[in-house]
């Protein structure tokens, strides 16, 4: 009995030690990853798309409400600010453009007038031009006129006070093709195709693709994006089909334009404000290294989205999940007691969606030297799947083993990585991290791969928050927490 009462004593020592010995061993940098939590992601996203933030667009009042909103969470956590005069509000000028009311757009075919409604068949531009005109449409293949590439879609038509249709994109989608990059580097955007209707005298241009995007600057012209049902009700007196006339244009590399013998009406209200300005959120916490402190690591996301015209576009996807991402990571650093030896700046950035103007002027007034920044991790729609994905990490042998190893350690999930790649000067970036990448800093896009268990809708009324899945989200903040905290504490990477 007594041996009995001796082992039990023994047994009850050996496990208390043992239990003291794992609570010594669950470090500050473990709390703070065992307190990123996908519920706190998710209320992050669910206030970014709250309905007084309007869509978050660049320039707008509402926007500025939200990086205010977001500035307070950084304060609260405890990290210093990296804007302007000691705020966290690094300011830029931008033009932006209102919708003051509905509009109209009405197809006038032979038949008989037919009306659409906003968001239900069409979008008008965000950047449109104030205003209404009636005329004519002519198709205009996909509005692009490359002499060098012996193309014109305007060759042989007369877009003078006519409406033109247009495609997006570019004719050429062979990959294999020796004309292929020189068409997708310097023709793909959107912009450039409304300037050429301007140019050729057209009164207002018809986009295909019921999309938004305020990436089109103000050019004085009307536009919409209307959907495919559209398109083809207005092509219908010609007896042709969209479908078929994009197809013939794609395999031949020859442009099919013609009058359609339809005439449209457009009008669009808007308010253009020439003189606003917008602003990057940037928060600090700040390295103890003497040396190191001045060498950041930035980890970034667009807080920006499209704004309100035809109803609010709420940009769940597309980004607050990758701002929420960045709020979670940063209030795991401020929270978490820890000293890194590098400096990690949080930079939720304005007018991503306007043509990345706020990683563009923060490229161009840095806080920290660029030639002396680490890397830079960019998120942009990470709000679902099944794996991660890194780009261009595998070039940095020193920084891609401290996110891997986490990853094999603590989260256990599919992670790709590919060898890093300098944009071309003439490719069209379209995300904050390509700025960087031009300014020769190493850049890192982050986000996520496989199956997502509800669709994800691009520039579309429907990026509501009710379509992430939080869970992907809080093992993307746990990844780069521990993988950041690696690489911000090891003092021989330079």
């Amino acid at each position: 009995m007594f041996k009995n009462i001796l082992l039990s004593v023994s047994l009850f020592c050996a496990c208390t030690v043992g239990l003291a010995q794992e609570k010594a061993a669950y470090t500050p940098e473990m709390q703070a990853f065992h307190n990123i939590s996908s519920n706190e992601i998710y209320k992050f996203v669910e206030e970014l798309c709250k309905p007084e933030y309007q869509g978050r667009q660049a320039g707008s009042p509402e926007y500025m409400a939200c990086a205010h909103w977001a500035a307070n969470r950084f304060a609260e956590w405890g990290l210093k600010p990296g804007g302007d005069q000691g705020s966290y509000f690094q300011h830029f000028p931008i033009h932006y453009t209102e919708m003051t009311g509905p509009g109209k757009l009405e197809v006038i075919p032979p038949a008989g007038r037919k009306s659409y409604q906003i968001a239900k068949d069409y979008f008008p531009g965000t950047n449109s031009l104030n205003g209404k005109t009636k005329a004519s449409v002519l198709y205009a293949g996909y509005g692009l006129t490359a002499p060098e590439l012996g193309y014109d879609d305007y060759k042989g038509i007369d877009p003078q006070n006519k409406i033109v249709l247009i495609e997006s994109g570019v004719p050429c989608t062979d990959r294999n093709h020796k004309d292929y990059q020189a068409w997708n580097e310097k023709y793909i955007s959107t912009v450039g195709r409304i300037a050429n209707a301007l140019k050729h005298g057209a009164s207002g241009v018809l986009l295909i693709g019921k999309t938004s995007n305020p990436n089109i600057k103000h050019q004085g012209i009307i536009f919409c994006h209307i959907s495919e049902e559209i398109a083809n009700e207005i092509l219908k007196p010609s007896g042709q089909e969209r479908k078929a006339l994009k197809e013939k244009i794609n395999k031949s590399l020859k442009p099919a334009s013609f009058d359609t013998g339809c005439e449209v009406e457009m009008q669009t209200e808007t308010n253009y404000n020439p003189h606003s300005q917008t602003c990057n959120v940037i928060a600090v916490m700040e390295g103890t290294d003497p040396v190191l402190k001045n060498k950041p690591l930035i980890l970034g996301a667009h807080l920006d989205h499209l704004g309100n015209h035809g109803g609010i576009f709420r940009g769940a996807w597309d980004n607050a999940s990758g701002s929420a991402i960045v709020l979670e990571t940063a209030k795991a650093f401020g929270k978490s007691g820890l000293s890194p030896k590098r400096t990690i700046v949080f930079i939720l950035f304005g007018a991503e969606e306007c043509g990345i103007l706020g990683s563009a002027y923060y490229v161009a007034h840095p806080l920290y030297p660029l030639a002396q920044t680490l890397c830079m991790i960019n998120l942009d729609m990470v709000g679902g799947g099944d794996g991660f994905s890194m780009g261009g990490i595998k070039s940095f042998p020193q920084l891609e083993k401290y996110f891997a190893d986490a990853n094999e350690k603590y989260i256990h999930r599919y992670l790709k990585t590919s060898e890093y790649r300098k944009m071309s000067p003439t490719a069209v970036a379209r995300t904050d991290g390509a700025t960087f990448n031009r300014a020769d800093v190493p850049t890192f896009h982050t986000g996520t791969t496989g199956k997502y268990k509800n669709p994800m809708y691009y520039h579309d009324l429907r990026d509501v928050p009710e379509l992430l899945d939080p869970e992907i989200m809080e093992d993307v903040a746990k990844f780069l927490f521990l993988g950041i905290a690696g690489v911000t504490s090891d003092a021989t990477i330079q």
